[in-house]
Parts: C-alpha cells; structure tokens; sequence
C-alpha cells in the first residue's frame, strides 16, 4: 500500500476495475486504482473522512465508481479519475436511506444493490441512478435475517449476501426472495467478511475471524482453503475484502496486514 506521509494506510476493500485493475479502498479514506500488475495509476481522497470512512467500492457498467460511504449514509459516484458525479440515500430507516451501508454490488441489469449494518441490516435495490426499487432482510438469525451483512456478490441471477456475524452466506434472488444458506451448517464460516464471484461461477469468500480465503461452488461445496491467521507468507490478519478478476486472480484486503495478496488459482 502507498504510504500517506508518516502513516502505512491499511486496505479495507477491493473489487475489479477496468482492465483488470485493483479498485482499494483504505483506512485513510482513500481510492485507489492500481494496474493489474499491483503498480498505483491514480488515487484520491473521499470528501469527508472526520466521522468515518467508506467500506466498499464497485465498477459500474457506465464506467462510474460507486462507493458506500459507510459513515456518512450514503453511496456516492465518481469517474475513474476522482471527480464526484453524484451521490444519494441519507440517514435513516426509510426506504432509500441508510445506516452503514457496507457493500455494493451490480447485476447485469443494471440495478444497484447494497448491503447495510447498524439495526436496518438489510439489502436495498436501485436503480443506476439511486432510484428506491424495494428492500430485504431484518435484524436477526432466522433464515432470511442478517446481523452485519458485510459482502454481497452477483451470479446467474442469485445474490449471494455474507452474513458475518451469523457466520453464514444467504442466497437470495432478484426480487429478494429467500433461497437458503449456501452449504447449510456445513461450511463451518468464521465471521466471513466479504464474497466474490469468479469468471469460473464458483466464488470465493474472505473470513475475518479464521485469516483464511475459502472456494465453493454455488451448490455451497466446499472446494478449497487457503491461509489462516498470522502474518507471515500464506497467512492473513482480519481480511476485510476479496475480488476475483477476469484471470481468476484472487485478490485479498488483508486488513490486519496492511497489505494487499494477489492468488493464482
């Protein structure tokens, strides 16, 4: 990670960009674009970081950042050189508006969908431009509920939402409906973080709590491990996030770190 001055930043949240690059996001409260070779091309700092910093960017289909601006209750828009384009959602428990939201992602249609903490702990759907369509999930532990649903991806048609503290990942479709727990019981998740899908379908998950990267297939089979907790080669401290490129790279925000790990499947 680029220094800032005195201070080694820590990231906080990837996804894939343009071209194979690396979209971070750091505890500073910067974006920053790397190539697909690790090298920074650009980076900019979010308007405001006094009261918090955001906690997930994703590459839209029109070329637009969006970033969930965690702290501040809102998603914002910026071009891929760090203009601010737009933003929407505000404080509060109504439809379209936020408390922590965490994680963005897009479906093939165009609607935005993003996950949310802080007692809402639902998935609201949008619009590209940030248009209310409908919500899922409460609070809770019961099929369908969330506590802290902190990473969500998109594949043929599901939402595959990582419900962290439930230590769970939760399938829902388009229109939000409740299709089960991927792998049931039996994938023994540790505070999973964040999840991606891979070109291959098969999607990848990030644990906070065991510093380890697990692979299933959308059946929730469990088809690879790798890491536990540490700091050395092959280990990871508290990852945040996870994305998978158009390569099957894995890339890995390991948080506790303070570094970025590129896999190789």
């Amino acid at each position: 990670m680029p220094p800032q001055g005195a201070t080694l930043p820590a990231p906080r949240a990837v996804s894939t960009g343009e071209r194979d690059e690396a979209l971070v996001l750091d505890t500073i409260g910067q974006v920053i674009i790397f190539s697909a070779e690790g090298r920074v091309l650009r980076q900019w700092s979010m308007p405001e970081t006094k009261v918090g910093r955001p906690e997930d960017v994703c590459l839209l289909q029109d070329g637009r950042l969006a970033v969930a601006d965690t702290h501040y209750h809102r998603v914002m828009f910026f071009s891929q050189e760090g203009v601010l384009l737009g933003m929407f959602g505000t404080h509060g428990r109504e439809p379209g508006q936020f408390i922590y939201p965490v994680a963005i992602v897009q479906g093939p249609d165009g609607s935005i969908y993003v996950a949310e903490y802080g007692s809402n702990d639902r998935v609201q759907k949008f619009t590209p431009d940030g248009t209310f369509i409908l919500s899922f999930g409460s609070f809770g532990t019961k099929p369908g509920e969330f506590q802290r649903p902190s990473g969500i991806a998109y594949h043929d048609g599901q939402l595959y939402v990582a419900d962290a503290i439930n230590n769970r990942v939760q399938v829902f479709g388009e229109a939000g409906e409740f299709k089960g727990v991927l792998g049931g019981d039996s994938l023994d998740l540790r505070f999973p973080y964040d999840i991606a899908a891979a070109p291959d379908g098969t999607l990848f998950i990030a644990e906070y709590g065991s510093g380890r990267v697990t692979q299933v297939d959308v059946a929730g089979r469990l088809l690879g491990r790798y890491g536990e907790t540490g700091s050395g080669t092959g280990q990871f401290f508290t990852p945040w996030g996870i994305a998978v490129d158009s390569r099957g790279r894995v890339r890995v925000a390991d948080t506790g770190n303070r570094r970025m790990v590129e896999l190789e499947l």
